[in-house]
């Protein structure tokens, strides 16, 4: 079984090999009129490695592992796709990113950053509109039966599986933090929450990283942050950056965000 530190090692070692693009575990395909706020943020040579979110006309959000030691020069973003192409017009180019002043790339803690565009992005509201953030704080249900929930993105079927270009999405259980520090045995932060099914084997893998976790369907509580390997593997779900716990962060950072 793989463990947080050797995810980590592996992202040290080769970005093409952890976040390749492909869809999520046992997830099936979607289309982005559904989640109009997703987007691919894709490497200097056009292939997806990260999921991300559209919060403002000028601002996508993602997790801050995926640009962490990147120049923003190097980072396209794919939006209003449902398919994967290098050779898509849809694109945007970064002007800068803002990673949280406490990241920290040993422990994977305050995952989150955020991409400020050049030019804006126009909302139509069918393919390009931006997610629903959670008030300062804001808390799910804690019960032991779990909050439904959600994930979109592009990361692959399985550790090391491959790939596919289609737009994927899974209904996920919103685990309380007890469950999430208990399935984890204290491996978790207040900064964390957790998300994946009892049984295992289905949620996020790698090249989901940067996604939604989304309560409602359109309210974004996380950001996919890192997992046990291989993915999916019981009892563990995914572990995703609490977004409530950042808010005031994004109103800090950037201008007209919220």
């Amino acid at each position: 079984m793989w463990t947080k530190d050797v995810l980590l090692i592996c992202a040290m070692m080769s970005v093409a090999y952890c976040f390749p693009e492909g869809r999520i575990v046992n997830g099936t395909s979607s289309v982005i009129d559904k989640f109009p706020f997703m987007v691919s943020l894709r490497s200097a040579r056009g292939s997806h490695s990260c999921g991300a979110t559209i919060i403002a006309p000028r601002w996508i959000l993602t997790a801050g592992h995926c640009v962490a030691n990147r120049n923003a020069s190097s980072i396209t973003l794919q939006f209003a796709s449902t398919k994967l192409d290098v050779q898509n017009s849809n694109l945007l180019k970064v002007k800068r990113f803002i990673l949280h002043e406490d990241y920290d790339d040993d422990e994977v803690s305050n995952d989150i950053a955020l991409l400020e565009l050049y030019g804006k992005l126009v909302y139509n509201y069918k393919t390009i509109a931006p997610v629903i953030l959670p008030e300062q704080n804001f808390e799910i249900p804690q019960t032991p039966e779990g909050v439904p929930g959600s994930l979109a993105g592009w990361g692959v079927n399985v550790t090391g599986g491959y790939v596919q270009s289609i737009l994927q999405e899974v209904d996920l259980k919103i685990y309380s933090d007890e469950e999430c520090l208990k399935r984890h045995e204290n491996d978790t932060t207040v900064n964390n929450i957790c998300a994946g099914v009892d049984e295992g084997w289905m949620g996020q893998c790698n090249g989901d990283s940067g996604g939604p976790l989304l309560y409602k369907g359109r309210i974004q509580l996380g950001i996919v942050s890192w997992s046990i390997k291989p993915c999916r593997v019981p009892p563990y779900p995914g572990i995703y950056a609490k977004v409530s716990h950042y808010i005031k962060w994004i109103r800090k950072n950037c201008d007209l965000c919220i």
